[in-house]
């Protein structure tokens, strides 16, 4: 009965948010989303088992201009209710399978503030998850593995602001109609909810692209100012990276995208990722809306890693996703990974993961 309670939480929580009248002519935007997932490792990793996840997320947006405060500011507060059992606990993978894989919590994700000082510049205060600007493939969100969300030369070394633990930031924006640069601070450990420089470091990060159409090119470089502890127990006074990313669009329904990271391998877990996938609208003629996908997410283990824990040279992650949109409100996203050498476990057989997936908006 506990069990069932804590699954309809989520919905209880956002029946009951969105029984709250709001107005956008007046500047204020309600989006309420519930996810939910089942999960079952059919063969291979650690274990077979299966298990039901969810997130509820709301989000407020206000417009201070059209609430008629002042010109140029944007408040953005969200909120997530999740639930359920992390599939990579029985699946044993690196790079999590389900990108909304979390436990039983309710937490405070974001809340900033942004300020257009004017048409091409602006700056952003507050808890900020690093991963809604830097490091985005708009083609690999389609996909369900963490990894192609944010590479695992990042998420996998070093404390990051990330879905759902994002930390206190500054960020400065300068664009014009192709052209941007990102560039920010984020706390060294969202998890603390503290800004602590002498411990937890400050994540440091800047990202420049160039937009054209629906193609994207981008290339970041961070650094990451806590103690990075090697595997071999050396002690480092920082860590730090590159990364690339490039969505090519072939024509209005077909794409391709890219991920590329690496960071030092002396002192880093996993010492490079590689991500590429392919990206279709309206594979079915009668079902334009709908998208089909196959991508590959590769997580290098560094030589060190590699000799003092007797690791595989990567875990490599195959995924097909279809993600079919029902109504206005209702997405269905199977999807299938193959993840051969899980967590770099030589002794483990490639886990073949079902998943099926449900997105409600809520009006």
């Amino acid at each position: 009965m506990l069990v069932g309670f804590r699954v309809l939480l989520p919905f209880l929580y956002l029946f009951y948010l969105s029984s709250f009248a709001y107005a956008e002519e007046d500047g204020i935007t309600l989006e309420m989303l519930y996810v939910g997932e089942g999960v079952s490792n059919v063969n291979g990793g650690l274990k077979q088992d299966s298990t039901y996840l969810g997130t509820g997320d709301m989000a407020v947006t206000i417009d201070t201009e059209q609430a008629g405060w002042w010109q140029g500011g944007t408040w953005f507060i969200e909120t997530l209710v999740n639930h359920g059992t992390d599939p990579s606990s029985f699946v044993g993978d690196t790079q999590t399978a389900s990108n909304i894989a979390d436990g039983n919590r309710t937490r405070l994700q974001q809340f900033w503030y942004q300020h257009e000082i004017n048409d091409n510049i602006s700056i952003l205060l507050g808890l900020h998850d690093l991963n809604s600007e830097f490091y985005v493939s708009e083609y690999g969100s389609l996909f369900l593995n963490s990894s192609f969300g944010v590479g695992a030369d990042m998420s996998g070394n070093v404390a990051t602001s990330l879905w759902p633990e994002a930390g206190y930031a500054v960020r400065l924006d300068i664009h014009d109609e192709h052209l941007y640069l990102h560039a920010a601070a984020y706390d060294g450990n969202p998890a603390t909810r503290r800004v602590d420089v002498a411990t937890e470091g400050l994540m440091w990060i800047a990202e420049a692209g160039l937009l054209n159409h629906d193609s994207a090119y981008k290339l970041g470089i961070w650094q990451h100012t806590a103690d990075k502890v090697a595997p071999d127990g050396a002690v480092y006074s920082s860590d730090f990276g590159a990364y690339a990313v490039v969505d090519q669009a072939l024509n209005e329904d077909l794409g391709l995208f890219l991920q590329l990271g690496a960071v030092p391998s002396s002192r880093n877990e996993i010492n490079n990722y590689m991500g590429a996938g392919i990206h279709v609208h309206g594979l079915i003629p009668s079902r334009h809306d709908d998208t089909f996908g196959i991508g590959v997410a590769r997580a290098g283990f560094s030589a060190l890693n590699q000799s003092i824990n007797g690791l595989t040279s990567a875990e490599t992650t195959v995924e097909i996703t279809y993600d079919m949109v029902v109504t206005d409100y209702l997405n269905i996203h199977p999807a299938f990974q193959w993840i051969q050498h899980p967590g770099g476990a030589p002794a483990l057989k490639a886990a073949k993961v079902a998943m099926l997936r449900f997105e409600l908006h809520l009006p």
